[in-house]
């Protein structure tokens, strides 16, 4: 038997007995992968925060270094010359180590400014909430009511039927109004509330404990962010040195050149859309301001961060807010409806093509075909990233073509100057 067909052979078995290992195992297997992934989110948060942070780094890079510039360029060219490498790098290192620490103490004074004011503003309005949950479930029922009085049809909660008969003798249930049936389910929700709460007791332990394996999380996060960037030139020549020596030339070549489009596109999206998100929530905030709406900084911040998911962020925003200020006043509701079509009309035709601009470089068709495949694989996590992933795809698909087409014609020019 040829040696070579052998080993095919012995290579299809090993891969068929691996793939039914995986396959009978893949519970566990699936369990050891989130574990694993669980340890190591403190670097993925590092990642994600370093990258966030690496666009506004290199500006301040650029600030300190021009006015370094600006002073060696009078200076002698013999001392100029004369300056050694050595003294060069040490001056490099100065300079992002300063961009670094200005980078980092901007990040953590907005984020500390962030909290101080939302946290407790938001605090503040789930209590009050809370308060007056019966108030604001009275002001429903009264909302419903009076909208049956100007319906053509009857909004009532009936009991079924069966071959054209109502149920009512065997199930006891009789046909209310939809306000009263609302008006008892809320009388049996806070008489059950205490007994609910005493069941959450156990709970507590497990949560605190998860909040406190997130926080963490989080402070090994900010430490990875912070060597992440300080060293991120020379991680990459390591990783490139690896991946050159293993390689193909034309393998790598290719591949630095997706992760350049990735980063364009990534840092391009992200930086636009928490740019426009933050302004959106501070014009959304000044305009509930000046028209006295209620719980003005919760929906801001509701609005601005759901704001940050294209398309359909302004929906999920917009839809709890009028409703939680329907139960509470509904001409409220109706006036901030207007309030936020003006908004978001003004942050799709001004704010977002002046911020964002065309940096995706793609189509709205596109835009909205990333969004519904991103948030079917992975929910919102989906949403946010499916559209710069999308757009690597079209931007890499579009230069593909553009090349293929270059090489045909090329190749029809030459073919037309052999016939001639």
């Amino acid at each position: 038997m040829d040696k070579k067909f052998f080993k095919d052979i012995l290579l299809i078995i090993a891969y068929s007995v691996l793939l039914v290992a995986v396959i009978i195992n893949i519970e566990w297997i699936l369990g050891a992968a989130g574990w694993f992934l669980g340890l190591l989110s403190p670097i993925f948060l590092g990642f994600v925060i370093a990258f966030v942070l690496n666009r506004p780094y290199m500006f301040f890079v650029r600030i300190y270094t021009e006015p370094v510039r600006k002073k060696t360029g009078n200076k002698n060219k013999k001392q100029k010359k004369e300056r050694s490498e050595k003294s060069k790098a040490r001056l490099l290192m100065l300079k992002k180590a300063l961009a670094l620490l200005t980078v980092y103490i901007l990040f953590i004074a907005i984020v500390a400014l962030l909290l101080s004011l939302v946290i407790p503003e938001i605090t503040s309005s789930v209590t009050q909430i809370t308060s007056n949950f019966e108030q604001y479930s009275k002001n429903l029922n009264k909302l419903l009511t009076d909208l049956e009085k100007w319906l053509p049809f009857n909004l009532s909660l009936s009991a079924p039927k069966v071959d054209g008969e109502q149920l009512t003798d065997v199930l006891e249930v009789e046909s209310v109004p939809l306000s009263d049936y609302l008006s008892q389910k809320t009388a049996e929700l806070f008489e059950t509330l205490p007994e609910t709460i005493s069941g959450m007791i156990p709970d507590l332990f497990d949560f605190t404990k998860s909040v406190a394996s997130s926080l963490m999380n989080a402070i090994l996060g900010f430490v990875m962010s912070v060597y992440m960037l300080a060293s991120k030139d020379s991680l990459i020549k390591q990783l490139k040195r690896i991946f050159n020596a293993f390689a193909p030339k034309k393998l790598a070549d290719k591949t630095y050149e997706v992760l350049r489009i990735s980063n364009d596109m990534f840092s391009n999206f992200v930086t636009g859309r928490l740019l426009e998100a933050f302004i959106v929530g501070i014009l959304c905030f000044l305009g509930m301001t000046v028209f006295q709406f209620q719980y003005t900084l919760l929906i801001s911040v509701v609005v601005g961060v759901t704001n940050i998911i294209p398309f359909f962020g302004p929906f999920i925003g917009a839809i709890p807010s009028i409703f939680l200020l329907l139960v509470v006043d509904p001409m409220q509701a109706v006036w901030f409806t207007v309030f936020i079509i003006v908004l978001q009309q003004i942050d799709g035709n001004l704010i977002g093509p002046k911020i964002v601009g065309d940096s995706i470089g793609m189509p709205a068709w596109w835009v909205m075909v990333a969004i519904l495949i991103g948030g079917g694989i992975a929910g919102v996590p989906g949403i946010l990233f499916g559209v710069p992933i999308i757009a690597v795809i079209y931007k890499l698909l579009s230069k593909a073509v553009a090349e293929r087409l270059q090489k045909k014609q090329l190749l029809t020019k030459e073919a037309e100057k052999q016939d001639g």
